[in-house]
């Protein structure tokens, strides 16, 4: 019997102490576990792609086949740039523009790469972004927290004095007193079948004026074991683990969506370096033509007295302090964009001593991408936050869906109960501890517990209700596929486009140029035949401002194209990517987690 007794508290022990390597393995079972969730996301969303592909394919097939409406009729001898010629545009202002230009500050040359990874670190929008995972990792935690060990104590003192009209229960006094005192103490569990066990010891004391109280004085010590055991609503490691899972799932759309909110943020950051590339190049542009103009103006005061009228120097003068003018307004939109930069960035360096000229040295893009059509398309579906944010909310339907079939079971829970008790009289609690497992046999109770609500309203109206939403979701990964790829074949188109029209502003400019080659050419012709200087001066002058607002057209079509490209790379979901950034955990000073980024240096950076 003592035997017996022992062996079943050895039992119950060991029952208990059975999750304690699932702690100390916490972290290697959670990277499993992250690893078969980001597999089964893979699985899921490659079964669901598979009704996209005759779309993509007839999306394709209309792209490449498309035949234009408009065919011009001009046989201008198109630019050597082409399609296939990867020299790319011959502009003076390019190799300007990558140089300092204000001489009285320092220079500090950033490319559009090195301002994404400083926007990534200092960025104070990118780091309201990047708290958005962490605040949801914590709900992976949170859902975990009812399997954790619980550990309780409850300590109780009684003092009892109250009449009796009972004399079998004094057996004379006739106010009963009694003077106790207890402490409870032990362990619980939920386990991830859904098992509840709950050990604990209880020791106290107790005395009473009561003739039939024996032994007097009585120390009482008593160990008890609960199991719970749910049979079918509630039932299995799945449904237990569903919350877990559904707070990963969670936890991983929220860092789509920090990936979607970072590629926006940086799209920002490119417009506004080449927005800062276009105003360096404009004012370059207007500084020149200021320069000229005052150059010609010169040579017309010169032959004020010869062959150049009042009137016409009169509007050379005023040419000239216009284009002073729109140069020394060129000056403050060039601060303007770089100001927006800082803005967008946040880098403290950008702020040192008097501040640096930010020089833009990287060249823009002239060059189309060597891309398929069809190959953008399934980029485009493989990499849009949005559309993994989809496929990760039905995959998180299915998971409630799969839960609220099993809440329709009815409640159907086997119970188990044991115990052994000891006393000893005289407050002797350390006999008393020993008389539970030496005196007498455990006591048990075991049995079944079923209820199940007729008509079960509740269980199937959320059934009903995940069902409606697993469709809706499904509808919802519909669209955004569609507004992807919609998103995608115009981003592709205005890609096509503002390439045609950068070459068509560059032909135009080029014809500005031959224009004043030919008057610089024909002038002495030209004076031979009788023809006015001044009125050649002002011609001359004349072309140069043409010459200056084509190659502004130029510049400002070259800056259209080149965030065209950084679009598309957008709309395809790879702006990050492309760049070789990857997110990085690391320890905050205030002992917080921080989301940082890094630079996988294994790979080459695919966006320019």
């Amino acid at each position: 019997m003592r035997k017996l007794s022992f062996t079943i508290y050895l039992f119950t022990v060991a029952l208990l102490c059975w999750a304690q390597p699932t702690l100390s393995d916490e972290s290697d079972q959670a990277e499993e576990q992250l690893t078969e969730l980001e597999a089964a996301y893979l699985e899921f969303r490659d079964r669901l792609f598979e009704r996209y592909t005759e779309k993509i394919e007839q999306i394709d097939r209309i792209e490449n086949n498309y035949v234009p409406a408009f065919v011009p009729n001009s046989d201008l001898k198109k630019t050597d740039l082409s399609l296939e010629n990867s020299a790319g545009l011959e502009l003076w202002w390019q190799d300007a523009a990558n140089k300092k230009i204000n001489l009285g500050r320092e220079g500090l040359e950033e490319d559009v790469l090195s301002l994404f990874s400083r926007a990534l670190r200092h960025s104070s929008q990118i780091k309201v972004f990047a708290d958005l995972p962490l605040i949801r990792e914590t709900s992976i935690q949170e859902a975990d927290g009812p399997f954790d060990f619980r550990m309780f104590v409850d300590g109780r003192i009684a003092d009892i004095d109250e009449p009796v009209g009972d004399d079998l229960r004094t057996g004379g006094p006739l106010r009963y007193l009694e003077d106790s005192r207890s402490i409870e103490y032990g362990l619980g569990k939920k386990f991830i079948t859904g098992t509840e066990v709950e050990l604990k010891q209880r020791i106290g004391d107790m005395d009473t004026n009561s003739i039939y109280f024996n032994p007097e004085e009585q120390a009482r010590a008593g160990t008890f074991l609960t199991i719970r055991q749910p049979l079918l609503k509630g039932f299995g490691i799945a449904y237990q683990k569903s919350a877990i899972e559904l707070a990963k799932l969670d936890h991983a759309i929220s860092e789509d969506e920090l990936r979607r909110m970072v590629e926006s943020h940086l799209m920002e950051v490119s417009r506004a370096y080449w927005g800062l590339y276009l105003e360096r190049s404009i004012f370059l542009q207007k500084q020149r033509l200021a320069f000229n103009t005052y150059h010609i103006l010169n040579q017309m005061e010169a032959r004020a007295e010869m062959d150049v009228t009042p009137g016409l120097l009169a509007r050379a003068r005023s040419l000239v302090k216009s284009h002073e003018l729109a140069a020394f307004q060129a000056e403050y939109a060039m601060r303007n964009a770089q100001s927006r930069i800082m803005s967008l960035i946040n880098d403290p360096e950008f702020l040192e001593g008097t501040g640096a000229e930010l020089v833009t040295s990287q060249q823009p893009m002239s060059t189309p991408p060597d891309a398929v059509f069809t190959d953008i398309l399934n980029t485009a579906l493989l990499n849009r936050p949005e559309i993994a944010q989809g496929v990760r909310q039905i995959q998180a339907s299915a998971i409630r869906e799969a839960r609220s079939r099993n809440e329709l079971r009815p409640d159907l829970d086997f119970v188990f109960d044991t115990y052994v008790k000891g006393l000893e009289g005289d407050y002797d609690y350390s006999q008393a501890y020993s008389n539970q497992f030496d005196v007498g046999d455990p006591s048990y109770m075991a049995g079944l517990r079923f209820e199940f609500p007729l008509g079960n309203n509740s269980a199937q109206a959320r059934n009903t209700r995940r069902r409606l939403e697993a469709r809706q979701l499904l509808n919802q990964l519909d669209v955004s596929v569609e507004h992807v790829l919609l998103e995608v074949q115009v981003s592709h188109r205005e890609m096509q486009k503002y390439y045609e029209s950068m070459l068509q502003s560059y032909q135009i400019m080029k014809s500005d140029e031959e224009e004043i080659r030919e008057i610089l050419e024909s002038i002495d012709y030209k004076l031979a035949q009788g023809d006015p200087y001044g009125d050649m001066l002002y011609r001359l002058m004349d072309a140069s401002e043409r010459l200056t607002e084509s190659e502004e057209t130029v510049v400002r079509s070259e800056l259209t194209y080149n965030l065209a490209l950084y679009n598309l790379y957008r709309a395809m979901g790879i702006l990050v990517t492309s760049n070789n950034f990857v997110f990085n955990r690391s320890e905050g000073e205030d002992d917080l987690p921080l989301i940082s980024v890094g630079v996988d240096d294994d790979n080459e950076s695919t966006a320019q």
